[in-house]
């Protein structure tokens, strides 16, 4: 323990010094120091002269900023967006073809699957221009073949694929004539049908079962294929 320490404690203590009387046996040996009064401690301590203070820097006032008027804010008027162009929807339609007494029979359906009943139309019809016919084998075309939009998808691209499709069929069942059943197939094969086969255009198989008499008309349209047979 040091002294300053060992001071303290004593202090502490209500003892203001302890000196031993006589050296200790192995002890260190204590160093006399001087006991300095309070009393004498204050009156130096007023003696000493003040320590110097250190000058202040004047402070600079910084002029303020004067608030700047706040000019309107200039709000940007919404862009019109431009119209986009309409997408074409893309042309949709359904072709049935049936072929018979050497002769291929198309009609457009109009959102409904080709009945028996106009199958049976067909079979009676061939049989009247042949003499005699089978039961028609029945192909089905769909427009678009495809969901690619970025094919063409339009009216001609329509006529060439229906076109195709139609010719494979016709030289694969030997057919010498082409019969569209309603309006609507020459819009969807065209003005000139296809080449190097007899075409003509009557009545549909719908129109003709909603409606019994208009069988005479499609019987006069058929004489041009009967005469040629």
């Amino acid at each position: 323990m040091n002294e300053p320490q060992r001071l303290r404690y004593l202090q502490a203590l209500g003892i203001d010094s302890y000196v031993s009387r006589r050296q200790l046996p192995g002890a260190a040996a204590t160093r006399r120091l001087a006991l300095v009064r309070a009393e004498t401690a204050a009156v130096a301590e007023q003696r000493l002269p003040p320590a110097p203070v250190a000058s202040q820097r004047p402070r600079v006032e910084l002029p303020k900023r004067q608030p700047r008027a706040d000019s309107p804010a200039t709000v940007a008027a919404p862009q019109a967006r431009e119209p986009r162009p309409a997408v074409n929807a893309s042309l949709r339609f359904s072709v049935a073809a049936m072929f018979a007494g050497g002769i291929a029979w198309v009609e457009t359906l109009e959102g409904s699957p080709l009945a028996r009943e106009q199958v049976r139309l067909v079979q009676a019809m061939a049989r009247a221009v042949h003499g005699e016919a089978e039961m028609p084998k029945v192909a089905h075309f769909t427009w678009p073949m495809h969901n690619n939009h970025q094919l063409d998808q339009g009216i001609e691209a329509a006529r060439a694929a229906l076109a195709a499709f139609l010719q494979r069929h016709i030289e694969e069942q030997h057919c010498r004539g082409l019969v569209l059943l309603g309006a609507n197939g020459r819009d969807y094969l065209g003005e000139g049908g296809l080449e190097g086969v007899a075409t003509l255009t009557t009545l549909s198989t719908l129109e003709m079962l909603q409606d019994p008499a208009r069988k005479r008309q499609v019987w006069a349209d058929l004489q041009q294929i009967v005469l040629r047979a």
